[in-house]
């Protein structure tokens, strides 16, 4: 995932008009056989950043694609999100115009004048729930050791990365709470009180939206809660009817849609994030356990603990298009946009099961500790992180060659991971 953009763009009146009324943007992919996905988020700068524009784009190869948008504000900002495997070949462009539609110099970017939002280099982090030690443990993906360690609530079975903002969210499934961490001191800056039991947390970098997944929840109380990643308090209570049992949530933040898997009904609610309401139920196999979103292809991949296998959902259509069978007990789902490769770790055979995307079979398996359950993936260096719950370690996967290039020692029963890149 690349994310870039403009920074402010001041815009002030002369003679009582704005420079600039609209903006034009310009996207170019100039890969021949790969496409990519650009989230276009443009903000109005006052005394607040305030989102008004929101339009996921999917660029097919050589395509080139222009849209335009009201533009006259005091100061603004554009930002741009891009997935998918030709994201290096994916060049972006600004032009400001005035009401005629002529140029304005002064608001022109081209994609080399494009600022990669928080800095130059990879932030390439990676955070571990530990389930007995009731902790977080942050790993340097640069050097393979682990740098912090942050105490958290009960727990902790679930964990996801807002990149956007610096926040981690992490799970807490006895202590009934989230845990926000500030990623830049690495501390706790708040713990949000949610439903029974959270599972998992899934967050939509797009709404700054935080989704959990709550185990214990009864026919009529809250399946999944809601937080507004801003605030962080909670703004909306999700009830699935029957007794669900979610224990994973998935996000695609380019569709604004949200993947819960209901453990005790074999099926996966997806929600409408602008509405918070469930708008399909989508059967699939014995007890889905987690979910990975493919944000580039469109494919939501849930494994299923019981039945051995992981099923493929097309997120446009919202059905089953494939099911893969991979090895005993498949645990948590990690997808690496930049290669279009899943990776599943299966408990009770010790190994990860690696899925080509594109044919959707499994084109490896990687042999890794005792009781394999988290998984995480940088699309930006090519590393897979599996966690292992009974050697408390965490084995890193080099992408390129499927193979275990370290062990890292981390905290007690690592059960999940996740990655800011």
């Amino acid at each position: 995932m690349a994310i870039l953009s403009t920074g402010p763009i001041e815009n002030n009146a002369v003679s009582d008009v704005r420079p600039t009324q609209q903006v034009t943007v310009k996207i170019d992919n100039r890969n021949s056989l790969d496409g990519s996905v650009v989230l276009i988020q443009g903000y109005n700068l006052t005394s607040t950043r305030t989102l008004y524009v929101s339009e996921q784009i999917s660029i097919d190869p050589d395509q080139v694609v222009t849209r335009t948008y009201f533009a006259n504000l005091d100061a603004f900002e554009f930002v741009f999100t891009v997935e998918g495997v030709a994201i290096e070949q994916t060049e972006i462009s600004l032009w400001g115009k005035n009401e005629t539609g002529q140029l304005v110099a002064a608001h022109r970017l081209v994609s080399s004048e494009l600022e990669i939002e928080g800095d130059n280099t990879s932030v390439n982090r990676i955070y571990v729930a530990n389930f007995n030690s009731n902790d977080v443990s942050v790993i340097n993906g640069a050097t393979n050791t682990v740098i912090a360690t942050i105490p958290v609530g009960t727990n902790p079975a679930g964990i996801d990365v807002n990149p956007l903002t610096s926040r981690i969210y992490v799970a807490n499934r006895s202590s009934n709470t989230i845990s926000v961490i500030n990623s830049i001191t690495n501390a706790v800056i708040a713990s949000v009180p949610v439903g029974s039991e959270p599972s998992d947390v899934g967050v939509d970098i797009a709404t700054n939206a935080i989704y959990t997944a709550n185990f214990n929840s009864l026919d009529t109380t809250e399946d999944i809660t809601v937080i507004d990643g801003l605030t962080n308090t909670v703004i909306d209570a999700i009830t699935i009817p029957g007794l669900n049992f979610l224990t994973g949530v998935g996000v695609n933040s380019l569709t604004n849609r949200i993947y819960a898997a209901n453990f005790n009904s074999d099926t996966v609610s997806v929600v409408d994030g602008e509405t918070n309401t469930v708008i399909a139920t989508i059967p699939v196999q014995v007890n889905p356990f987690r979910v990975g979103v493919n944000l580039a292809t469109n494919r939501i991949y849930v494994s299923n603990l019981t039945s051995n296998t992981v099923s493929v959902i097309d997120g446009l259509t919202n059905t089953v298009i494939d099911t893969i069978p991979v090895g005993v007990t498949p645990a948590e789902v990690a997808v690496n946009t930049s290669t279009n490769a899943i990776y599943v770790p299966n408990r009770d055979t010790d190994n990860v099961s690696v899925i080509s995307g594109l044919t959707n079979t499994v084109i490896t398996t990687v042999p890794v500790g005792n009781n394999p359950n988290g998984a995480g993936a940088n699309p930006l260096t090519n590393r897979v992180y599996i966690s292992n719950q009974d050697d408390n370690t965490i084995s890193v996967i080099d992408g390129e060659t499927n193979t275990v290039i370290a062990t890292i020692l981390v905290g007690a029963r690592p059960f999940a991971i996740g990655v800011n890149p």
